[in-house]
Order: structure tokens, then C-alpha cells, then sequence
């Protein structure tokens, strides 16, 4: 079979079954099959192809299993992060975690930061290559999210000064950290979910009590990072900013910035303790 045939059937199979981009993933996976890129693919549309465990491949991803953890690898901020189901796929809405952080720390400078609930860490780990000097922290309460983010810091050559395995700051050492970042839990209910989301993708980094904000409560309550960080940038759900706003409110954070993203969705907000509300006003 010539490989355009192949990504072509794969394509029609991957439409009927619901698959939001089936041509594309088709000629993703045909090119993780092969060993090849997709540019690669493209242009050889004629290559006489075996099955080479395209079928398998085919059969998982029409299981809507996500892309991201068949061929292992997605693409966050322009880098290569590895990925499987111990950790949440990257996401481009994510990126505006990053960007915001970046602005913050003004692209770089002598920064401690710490990324609560790292998974990949997608978000420490760019932080600390987009902006040199900063000194990362990893923490996640996933040994194996942990092992997955090591991974990744080794593969590009990010110096993280600390990999820390704890709920929260249990176990975090006594450290002032001048920044924290965070994408936690927000998801409410599962019903909206796609099945690659819902039946794939780690629940307990997903989803959250008390209408998704458990996460945000516990990190607006703490007292650890109230009297010690100077900024607390977070991810949100869409249409969650009021809440998520209330709840810091309660616990004297003040919302200093809402960044959204070109469909100007908000996506992340920046948050300054009381002390430091105090030191200002």
C-alpha cells in the first residue's frame, strides 16, 4: 500500500470515529510509525509502506486514546517534552502561564520559583530556560510525575535546582520562593470532557471539588506562601475568574493581572499576597 493510501483510509476510520483532526493524526501516525517526521511523510506520499504497527497505532488512537501518549512527545513553548499517562498532556493554553511569568520576572534575573503541581514539567522547566539566572523548584505529590519531569529536565538541558515529592508544601523545604506558578485541578464535572481528557488523562490532575476550586482554596490558605512569595500566577478554566478571584480575595491575595489568550479567553491570574499588598498600599 502506498503511504497516501494509508493515511488517507486512516483518516476516514479517525473521522467516523470523532477524532477532531484525523488527517493530521494520520499523518502523525504514520510518521512515529516509520520513524520519520511529518515533513518527511508529506512529501513522500508514493513510499511503498508495510504495516510497520500502523494498525496498532491506528486501533489505539481510534480508542481516542490521546496522540500525545501513543507517540509519547508534544510540543510546549517550541520544545520537545516526553509525556505518558502519568502526567497531563502539555497545552498551548498553558503557555500563557510561561508568558506571564516571563513578564514578571522581566525575562530573567536572580528569581526563586517554584511550579506546584509540576506534572511534565512543561512550565518549570521553560521557565527555566527562557529565563536565565532563575532558580526552579519541581513539586508534584506523582513520584512518577516527578521521574517524568527528571526526564524531560535532562533531555533539555535545564538546570532545576530541586525536585521536591509532596501534597502541597508538606515536605517542600523552608525556602522563600519569590514566585510560584501553578496550572492545579479546576475541572468541575467530567460530562463536557472529550474521551482522550476524560478516559486517559490523570484525574487527580484534572479535577477538583467544590466546582473545581479545592485547589485554588488550599493555595490561597496557605500561610507558607502568603508571608513569602511576592507573586502567585495561576491557570484557570474558562469563566472561573470570578470565583477564583473570591476565593483569594478571602484570604487577602489581591488580583493584580487576568492575561487572556487571542480568543480573549482569560487563562491565567496573577495574584500578590497581603504582606506584599500591604508593603505597597
Amino acid at each position: 500500500m502506498r503511504l497516501a493510501e494509508w493515511i488517507h483510509s486512516a483518516a476516514e476510520e479517525l473521522a467516523e470515529a470523532g477524532v477532531d483532526s484525523p488527517r493530521l493524526d494520520a499523518q502523525i501516525l504514520a510518521a512515529h510509525a516509520l520513524g520519520r517526521d511529518r515533513s518527511w511523510v508529506l512529501s513522500h506520499p508514493e513510499e511503498s509502506v508495510a504495516d510497520s504497527g500502523l494498525s496498532s497505532l491506528l486501533r489505539r488512537r481510534l480508542n481516542r486514546e490521546p496522540l500525545a501518549y501513543i507517540t509519547g512527545k508534544r510540543e510546549f513553548y517550541g520544545r520537545e517534552f516526553f509525556v505518558d499517562p502519568d502526567v497531563l498532556v502539555p497545552r498551548q493554553e498553558t503557555e500563557f502561564v510561561v508568558e506571564r511569568a516571563k513578564l514578571w520576572m522581566h525575562g530573567g534575573g536572580d528569581w526563586t520559583v517554584l511550579d506546584v503541581g509540576t506534572g511534565s514539567g512543561c512550565i518549570g522547566i521553560t521557565l527555566a530556560l527562557e529565563c536565565p539566572g532563575c532558580r526552579v523548584t519541581l513539586l508534584d505529590k506523582s513520584m512518577n510525575a516527578l521521574r517524568v519531569a527528571s526526564k524531560n529536565a535532562d533531555a533539555l538541558e535545564a538546570r532545576i535546582d530541586q525536585f521536591v515529592h509532596s501534597d502541597l508544601f508538606h515536605k517542600l523545604p523552608k525556602r522563600r520562593y519569590q514566585l510560584v506558578v501553578s496550572n492545579p485541578p479546576y475541572v468541575a464535572h467530567a460530562d463536557d470532557l472529550p474521551p482522550e481528557v476524560r478516559d486517559f488523562e490523570p484525574h487527580d490532575a484534572l479535577f477538583a471539588d467544590a466546582n473545581g476550586l479545592a485547589m485554588y482554596r488550599r493555595l490561597a490558605a496557605e500561610t507558607y506562601l502568603a508571608t513569602g512569595c511576592e507573586a502567585l500566577i495561576v491557570e484557570i478554566g474558562m469563566g472561573q475568574q470570578p470565583a477564583v478571584e473570591a476565593v483569594f480575595a478571602e484570604y487577602g491575595w489581591q488580583l493584580v493581572d487576568a492575561m487572556c489568550d487571542l480568543g480573549r479567553i482569560v487563562r491565567t491570574l496573577t495574584f500578590i499576597p497581603a504582606d506584599v499588598v500591604g508593603r505597597l498600599s
